[in-house]
Formats: structure tokens, sequence, C-alpha cells
């Protein structure tokens, strides 16, 4: 793994104070870093458009060529349970949906590797795609075999699909941090950085538990909320603990503050929810639509239905990242309302786009499909107050 502090952190590092404060976001970063975050965004985009549109063209064959209705004629020769049929042609469309992306997202983890976005060793890699693979698998069989069995059961099906999806969303939230330790270590927060933290949750009247996260596969920092309501603690990364001062800390903890203050997590399982209700209930909407095969029934039909959701996945996405985005800027705007130092905060803003590559002045495409949170040009500005310099 590359080691940190490196020489990004230390040209950041030896930004005045005075530089910080008087200079928009454009004229603070590494010009180099900005001219190799383009290069990712034009090698990243077409291999995230691959991923989705290919698993769209291969369920939509699987389905106009016949076999998907081939697959569910074996599995019913081979088992007598309906259910065990639902399932099995389910994890069908999970293992197809993957093996076509298989090639675009090998692409994409490698663009990661060659930009140092990622320390992730082949083999890990692999491993982590198989079982990931395995667990879409269960998870499309299991949501394939329990929607055709309360349509079988009762005609207000979707209301009862509707809780569910609720449900999950919001459970799944809730539990994240419970099970975060079988994907990643944590570790208490080292002694040396809790007074500044603490000085910020007294002025935020808000505390919640603040640890550290031991990454393994990138150098670049993260800084996030898990949880949900009394499940929720902020976790920081190692690499962001290792090469921040005690005031950058204290701002990257007083931002996240401001998403849990804002109630960021209950938005995002919500926005999640809906946009999977709303996207389901569309795709049905439009394969009832489409001509039935002489050899159709609703488990080949399974297929059709999640090629139409693959399509609507690129509507989304937009907007999904339009409303995290707006979250983000809503953070920012509580965490500068806190006794944070300004300058260290457009260190921290400037120090995060350039080690993680990303543009300082987003076009349109990047904005859409690749930025969760809000553009460094515009955090600056609302931090020091100096007009954005990005081209209109």
């Amino acid at each position: 793994m590359t080691l940190r502090p490196n020489a990004i952190d230390h040209r950041v590092d030896a930004l005045s104070t005075h530089t910080l404060l008087t200079h928009s976001a454009a004229q603070l970063v590494d010009p180099e870093r900005q001219l190799a975050a383009l290069r990712l965004v034009h090698w990243f985009l077409p291999g995230w458009f691959l991923a989705v549109a290919l698993p769209v063209l291969a369920l939509a064959y699987y389905w106009r060529s016949g076999r998907a209705a081939a697959v569910r004629d074996a599995l019913r020769r081979r088992f007598h349970d309906e259910n065990i049929v639902r399932f099995g042609f389910g994890a069908s469309i999970g293992l197809i949906v993957r093996v076509a992306a298989l090639l675009p997202n090998f692409y994409l983890y490698r663009v990661e590797r060659a930009m140092s976005q990622s320390d992730q060793l082949l083999r890990a890699w692999g491993t982590d795609w198989l079982l990931v693979t395995l667990g879409w698998m269960i998870c499309v069989g299991l949501v394939t075999a329990i929607m055709l069995w309360l349509v079988d059961r009762t005609h207000q099906w979707y209301i009862y699909t509707i809780v569910v999806i609720f449900a999950l969303s919001f459970g799944l939230t809730y539990l994240a941090p419970f099970g975060a330790p079988l994907f990643e270590r944590i570790a208490p927060m080292p002694s040396r950085a809790l007074s500044g933290i603490a000085a910020i949750e007294d002025a935020a009247h808000l505390r919640v538990p603040v640890v550290e996260q031991i990454r393994a596969r990138s150098h670049v920092g993260t800084a996030y909320v898990a949880g949900l309501g009394g499940s929720e603690r902020i976790a920081i990364g190692d690499v962001i603990v290792a090469v921040t001062s005690p005031q950058e800390l204290a701002y990257v903890v007083a931002r996240q503050l401001g998403y849990i203050a804002n109630g960021a997590q209950w938005r995002f399982a919500l926005t999640d929810a809906l946009l999977l209700i709303f996207g389901a209930a569309i795709a049905v909407t439009i394969a009832d639509r489409v001509g039935f095969r002489r050899d159709d029934d609703p488990i080949s039909r399974f297929a059709l239905v999640g090629a139409f959701f693959g399509v609507l996945y690129f509507i989304a996405v937009p907007v999904d990242h339009a409303i995290a985005r707006n979250i983000s800027r809503e953070a920012d705007i509580y965490a500068l309302a806190l006794p944070v130092d300004r300058a260290a905060a457009v260190r921290n803003v400037i120090r995060a786009t350039d080690e993680s590559l990303t543009e300082v002045c987003p076009d349109l495409l990047a904005s859409l499909f690749m930025e969760r949170v809000e553009d460094a040009s515009s955090r600056v500005v609302a931090i020091n107050g100096i007009p954005s310099t990005c081209p209109k």
C-alpha cells in the first residue's frame, strides 16, 4: 500500500492560511492531478455505462431468445417445488447480470489501479467478485420467489412488497454498523484526536461514537456515517487520522455531524426505497405492454422486467446523486456553523480532491453519474467566500 503522508499531503500542508482563505479551489488544487482527474472521468464513464448496458442486453436476449423459458422448464423437470424453481430462475438472472458486467467491472478495477485509487490485489478483487456474484444470485433468487409467491396469494401483493422494501431499506441501514466488523477493521479513535472532536461535539450538542476504520484496499481517505438512529456512528479512515491536523479532523467530524443532524441516513434509506419501488413499478408496467411469447409465463418474464429495470437505472443514478449532493451541501453548511478552522476546512477539501483525483469543476456527465458530494469548487466558495474560477 502507498504510504501517507505523501507528496500530495506535503504540498497541501505547505499551503499557507492566507493562501487557503484568498484563493478559489481551482487555484489551490494541483494542475497535474486535475489533468489526471479528467483522464479518470474519460476512462471511467464508458466502463460504467457498459457495466449497466451489457447486463440489460443480456437479460433482454435471455428472454427474447427463449432461453429463459428453457431454463425455467429445465428447473421444473429437476425440481417439483415451484418456489425452488422460482428461486433457481432468479439466481440465473443474478448470475447473468454479474457475468455480463464482468469485463466492464474488471476494466474499472484496472482503471482504479492504474490511477492509484485502489490498492486491492487482483486475487482479492477476483475473490470479492465471486462472493458478490453469489450474493446477487441468492438475493435475486429470493426476490423472484417471494414476489411470485405473493402474487399467487393476494391481489394486494404490491402493498406487501412496498412494506418489505421499506423495512429492508431502513432495517439494513440500522444494522450496518453491527455487520461492518465482518468486512472491515474498526478501532477506537486515537486519544490525540479526541480533544478536538469532543469540542466540536460539545458545540453541536450532539454526541455519537467516532471510530477509526482500518482500510486495506486504498490509501485514499474516507469518512462516513453508518447506522440509523441509536446505531449511528461516525467512521473515519485511518488515512485521514494519519495525515490530517487536529483542526482538519475536527472539520471532518463536524461535517459528519451535519449528516446526522439533518437526518441524512433516514433520507438515504427513504430515497433508496422509493427509487426501488418506482423503478420496479415502471419496469413491470412496461414489461406488461410487451407481447407474450408462446412459451412465456410470469417466471420467464422476470428476465424482461430485469432488463427494463436496468434501463431505468440510468435515470435513477442521477436522481440519487442529485439528492446526495444536496444532503452533502447541507452537511457543509452545518459544519461551517460550528467553531471549525476555515483554513483547515479548505485544506481538507483540497487534500481530498487531489488525493481522490476528483475534478474540481466537474462537467455535467461527471456530476450526473459520478459525484455524490458537492464539488470542491462550490465547497471552497462556501468556506472562504472567494468566487469560483470554474468555466461557466
